[in-house]
């Protein structure tokens, strides 16, 4: 683990611990909502390690880096602190960043599974797979969100149909974004920051 990647490990458990405070306090408040709600967070921050023990996948620091930063964006700030409400371009913000990781991870697969033979594939479908996966997730959370406003009475949806189209327009940008990368990347295998992050994952992915 060089310097970069113990930074990221340290602040990807300083997040957890923030997340797992959150935990205490809301259950010492006897907030039931928010204790059950940041239980879940918490336990999908834990989901990389998780998977990795479970599986005996090497994955990348940044894979859990990025999920526990992501989960706080949106959870720490954005729900219990009202990141939300306060900032306009919060929404928006999640979604794409949300959208782009999702992406590159449906893309990351695609390409997995053709280096092993297990799929034979052209660079067009990859990236479609990846832009699929990414906006298929989109769309079940703003389900979600959906059933949670018109069952519980939550206000998830803030605008309504306003807030939902705008949501699932930056899950399609974000991943579209991410695929048209995915796609040049297989094409013309040129050197830059998506092609240090494939080869990275999947040095992990088979290193023994």
């Amino acid at each position: 683990m060089d310097k970069f990647e113990s930074i990221q490990y340290r602040v990807s458990v300083a997040l957890k611990i923030m997340i797992g405070l959150l935990v205490l306090i809301s259950a010492f408040r006897q907030e039931l909502f928010l204790t059950s709600a940041s239980l879940v967070v918490l336990f999908f921050s834990f989901l990389p390690t998780i998977v990795s023990k479970n599986y005996r996948i090497r994955l990348p620091i940044e894979i859990d880096f990025v999920v526990t930063l992501l989960l706080y964006l949106h959870f720490f700030l954005g729900e219990y602190n009202h990141f939300y409400v306060k900032i306009s371009w919060w929404d928006i913000f999640m979604h794409f960043g949300n959208s782009v990781i999702l992406g590159f991870l449906g893309f990351i697969l695609a390409y997995s599974l053709l280096l092993t033979s297990k799929m034979a594939t052209k660079p067009i479908l990859a990236s479609l797979f990846a832009l699929s996966f990414s906006v298929f997730i989109g769309v079940v959370w703003e389900i979600f969100e959906f059933f949670m406003d018109y069952f519980f009475g939550f206000t998830m949806q803030k605008s309504g149909i306003m807030d939902t189209m705008t949501d699932l327009m930056m899950d399609v940008i974000g991943a579209m974004t991410v695929s048209l990368a995915g796609f040049f990347y297989m094409k013309k295998k040129k050197d830059g920051i998506f092609n240090r992050l494939i080869k990275k994952f999947l040095q992990h992915k088979y290193k023994d």
